[in-house]
């Protein structure tokens, strides 16, 4: 596997040069991009996975990986070795060749938070982040990936999931816009009940994730699936029975209420906790969901 960096200065995802796509290469390759974002109007970082033998004469289907809370676009690829994950399933027959994508998304919780950029504590990794997330990982970052690689543009070959915060992105993104993608994933999501001890209580997360309870019924990924048609959307949950954040008991719920609707719904409680081990040791199972033949 080789990694490349590409920089992407100053550019719109509109206009931005086009990148060498490496026509039917030898190994699987990581791209590490650099692009300018219009809905933040800021520079961003994402990291793309692209399978060996890839050429621009086929196109793709694509994976967007969402980070957790202090993460950063580097978690899922290279982190916590999808793309040799990805290698091995691929070569073995198990998994289609795919793209993956794991976007910067800050300490957002991907949300449309204020029409403008701007980080709460700068200098602070645990600082939240404010800005048009939402636009930027719908809009910005889908346009940038199928107008510069080889991809299979429509909703039933573009996924999307996460981890922890990334989960409760990947839901909420997936949920609003089930028009552009045909299978989410929720792995340990950020899903809140009712119990906000551990997030700094009412004047904690709930206040900037939920500051009203109108806003909450726009964001929640749990009333979202309550609410939305989400007949044509495949949704796989899991968490780790030792989370010390209990998301299990959001992804029983959310589990229950995709169920009754008829949705096509699988969770999985295993053995594990709220850390990379846990995410690492289900990657095979992640990418046969998304990718399997």
């Amino acid at each position: 596997m080789s990694t490349v960096c590409l920089f992407v200065i100053g550019c719109s995802a509109n206009n931005a040069p086009a990148i060498d796509k490496n026509n039917s290469l030898s190994s699987s390759e990581i791209q590490k991009i650099t692009f300018y974002s219009k809905s933040l109007e800021q520079e961003k970082k994402m990291n793309v996975y692209l399978p060996k033998g890839y050429s621009s004469e086929i196109q793709y289907p694509v994976l967007y990986l969402i980070h957790g809370y202090s993460g950063d676009e580097t978690d899922w690829i290279p982190g916590l070795g999808i793309d040799q994950a990805a290698d091995k399933l691929i070569e073995a027959g198990k998994i289609v060749p795919l793209i993956m994508v794991s976007p910067e998304l800050d300490n957002s919780y991907g949300i449309n938070s204020a029409q403008t950029y701007s980080v709460m504590n700068p200098g602070d990794p645990n600082s939240i982040y404010n800005g048009m997330y939402e636009d930027y990982l719908y809009k910005d970052v889908i346009e940038y990936v199928d107008s510069h690689y080889s991809t299979l543009a429509k909703r039933e070959s573009r996924y999307i999931g996460g981890m922890s915060m990334g989960g409760f992105i990947s839901l909420h993104t997936a949920f609003l816009h089930s028009d552009m993608f045909s299978k989410v994933g929720g792995h340990s999501p950020a899903l809140f009940m009712n119990d906000w001890s551990a997030t700094g209580g009412e004047n904690g997360l709930k206040s900037f994730l939920y500051p009203t309870e109108t806003v909450r019924e726009t964001r929640d990924p749990l009333i979202l699936a309550q609410n939305l048609d989400l007949s044509k959307m495949k949704v796989y949950l899991d968490c780790g029975d030792q989370d010390a954040f209990k998301f299990y008991e959001g992804s029983e719920e959310l589990y229950s209420i995709l169920k009754a609707k008829g949705v096509s719904v699988e969770y999985h409680l295993n053995e594990g906790k709220h850390n990379d081990d846990y995410w690492k040791s289900m990657i095979d199972n992640y990418l046969q969901f998304y990718a399997g033949k």
